[in-house]
């Protein structure tokens, strides 16, 4: 999504510039890979453990230097570091905040840490309903919503492939933890099997539930059908090779796998959790299953599988909706109004202080 904003920015006429922390990392080796390929320039902030003084004060110093107008940042860690270094460089930040996990006690402290600083900036982009809910609850006041959007032309152009002649394949986008409910997928996935035999499911991603997941698929008998080829880079390519897009989360804001099957036009089975219901218009656009639960997911996907007309009336209500209203121009739009807003005010603020500079000097 960060690289997508960017870019799209960037096309936009914006002065865009990509700053990471740690940029050489590995973990940030994607991240950086196509940023270059969109010509947009990363600046790597150096952070030396979990709390770094020096690296807010080198953050400060390039807002300043560059005459950065908004600072935006995404997570707890960027929030709160952003934060500090625009109050001490005198420029305007604003969040996107996709979702808290609190998976950990040390997570829920650092949700909560980040609810508390994000009361003082100058907005904050939920982008989900429930996330609205919560940083309200939290006493979180200047807060806009604006959806994820998405490339949408690129994954209509990668075509619809999976015709009578392709092989049936469950395709899931995901990284590969607890909340995602991969596991809740392969307990399902011996009833579909049953079923259609020759079918192969692949989970594009990666993630701390790995070990678990290739253990439980020798324990159900399923580890030739089930596949996990790593993190995926090209989404859209991944997609046109899938029968049926599952999405079997425990919790989630909005889901940008979702977004991606339903541009994709591929018929999707999907966890009523987060935004879920509302993009897949509650079964009109793909169907919905309560998480935790491997049966209802097995038969809402041998559903799919069996009717041929069903399926296809949800592959076209998904891409026609997805084409609609998640665009990443729509997106963009919405953000540029907000990046406007509050550096307009930063613009008055900063010509009252000249003003008030030439009185004295008057």
């Amino acid at each position: 999504m960060i690289n997508l904003l960017t870019s799209s920015l960037n096309q936009a006429g914006e002065q865009v510039y990509l700053g990471l922390f740690n940029a050489d990392s590995a973990s940030c080796a994607q991240v950086v890979r196509e940023a270059d390929q969109k010509e947009i320039p990363v600046w790597g902030l150096r952070c030396r453990g979990r709390w770094d003084w020096r690296a807010v004060h080198d953050l400060a110093n390039f807002l300043k230097i560059n005459q950065i107008d908004v600072l935006h940042t995404h997570g707890y860690k960027a929030n709160i570091y952003g934060f500090l270094a625009a109050r001490l460089a005198g420029c305007k930040i604003v969040a996107t905040c996709h979702n808290w996990t609190k998976r950990t006690s040390a997570l829920q402290k650092y949700a909560a840490l980040d609810q508390l600083f994000l009361r003082w900036f100058d907005t904050v982009i939920a982008v989900s309903q429930g996330i609205v809910t919560e940083l309200r609850h939290n006493k979180v006041r200047r807060i806009r919503m604006i959806a994820n959007g998405i490339d949408v032309a690129k994954y209509q152009a990668s075509g619809n492939h999976s015709g009578h002649n392709q092989p049936l394949v469950i395709g899931c986008l995901s990284r590969l933890s607890k909340e995602k409910g991969v596991d809740v997928l392969l307990w399902a996935l011996p009833r579909i099997l049953d079923q259609y035999p020759s079918l192969h499911c692949f989970v594009a991603g990666e993630g701390p539930e790995r070990a678990h997941l290739e253990a439980l698929a020798v324990k159900l008998g399923v580890a030739n059908s089930f596949h996990m080829p790593g993190f995926c880079d090209d989404t859209a390519d991944f997609l046109k090779l899938c029968t049926v897009a599952v999405q079997p989360s425990r919790m989630e804001a909005m889901p940008l796998a979702i977004l991606e099957a339903m541009a994709a036009g591929k018929a999707i089975v999907a966890s009523a959790v987060g935004e879920i219901p509302r993009l897949l218009e509650d079964g009109h656009a793909g169907l919905l299953v309560p998480p935790d639960s491997p049966e209802k997911l097995a038969d809402a996907v041998l559903t799919l599988l069996k009717d041929e007309a069903l399926r296809q009336s949800v592959e076209r209500r998904a891409a026609q909706k997805a084409a609609a209203q998640f665009d990443v121009a729509t997106m963009t739009a919405e953000y540029q109004k907000v990046y406007r807003t509050v550096a307009s005010s930063h613009h008055h603020q900063r010509n009252l202080a000249h003003a008030d500079r030439m009185d004295m000097k008057a």
